[in-house]
């Protein structure tokens, strides 16, 4: 997969295109981008992701406190394992949100991409205040030539999948319910730092990890079955998120400690990534190190058992 700049030379060939903010790459955006995948594949075109960086919402409502469930770079790694050709990364800005939708529809899709096919969910709308519908797509796409294919929402229980219910699980601890909507665990992408190696001391080796950007949006303090995702090696484990309140209230980290130790593991200053399943309990503080190692032989015992039965392949 490529990243394409803004201003870099479009594609050789012509493509199959999706659009949108993308935050947590859901189930409905995947359906969306196998979608264009498939209809690449079959009609011998490359497939590519228009998305916006910053998000939409963080320009138009600067008023508004704006949490993400992905990073640019967290977004391109879940495109990625979906099997598209490029990401058109779009600088989202003022002047750029002023774009008509036929000046959209010509300088992105057409002069960028070199688009034929344009792959969207239900209800989409693009340009200036959301300004081009139905009745626009259907006349410019006569004039540039460019088919598009509707995809019908996706829906979990009755409800439409949507990011914005995904933060509120997500915020909530509700790890499951989150994940379902996904379509994957949720990822957290950190960098390694040093411990205390109070872990090590118990009997419960970590690596230890610096808190994300104070716009990710992080699940509440506990612990969490999880995988650690390194130079393609995974690792189930146990992850712990909070500040450790037991010894004295650390600043708030994360530490993993790994089911499956195998000696390939991210120097202090490199990058990893969390996948979070399940929630398995909140935050407490332990009278001391011995009921510490008791909680933590309890937290254990409930992770092996879900990577054991209840985890669901989803790779």
């Amino acid at each position: 997969m490529k990243i394409l700049d803004i201003n870099c030379d479009r594609p050789d060939t012509k493509t199959v295109v999706t659009v949108g903010n993308f935050d947590g790459l859901h189930k409905g955006h995947c359906s969306l981008i196998r979608e264009v995948v498939n209809r690449a594949h079959e009609n011998g075109l490359s497939s590519a992701v228009i998305t916006f960086d910053p998000h939409t919402r963080a320009v138009l409502f600067p008023e508004l406190d704006h949490v993400l469930l992905t990073s640019f770079n967290e977004k391109a790694l879940l495109i990625d394992k979906l099997g598209i050709d490029y990401i058109l990364r779009v600088p989202f800005d003022k002047k750029f949100s002023e774009m008509s939708p036929d000046e959209f529809v010509l300088e992105i899709l057409v002069n960028r991409l070199n688009a034929s096919e344009w792959v969207m969910g239900e209800g989409h709308n693009v340009g200036k205040d959301r300004s081009g519908g139905k009745k626009f797509l259907h006349e410019a796409f006569g004039k540039y030539h460019i088919t598009t294919f509707t995809l019908e929402l996706q829906t979990k229980d009755e409800h439409v999948v949507s990011s914005t219910a995904i933060r509120g699980f997500i915020n909530d601890g509700r790890i499951s319910e989150a994940v379902e909507m996904l379509g994957h665990p949720y990822l957290i992408s950190v960098e390694r730092t040093t411990g205390l190696k109070i872990g090590s001391q118990l009997g419960y080796p970590t690596f230890n990890f610096t808190r994300p950007p104070s716009q990710k949006v992080i699940p509440p303090p506990g612990v969490y079955a999880a995988e650690l995702e390194f130079d393609g090696n995974v690792q189930p484990g146990a992850l712990y998120f909070g500040e450790c309140p037991t010894f004295a209230h650390r600043d708030v980290h994360f530490e993993f400690h790994s089911l499956e130790l195998n000696g390939r593991e991210p120097e202090v200053g490199q990058n990893a990534h969390l996948w979070v399943y399940k929630f398995i309990r909140r935050d407490q503080v332990f009278s001391g190190s011995d009921t510490l190692v008791d909680g933590i032989k309890k937290d254990i015992n409930a992770i092996k058992t879900f990577f054991q039965g209840e985890k669901r392949p989803w790779r």
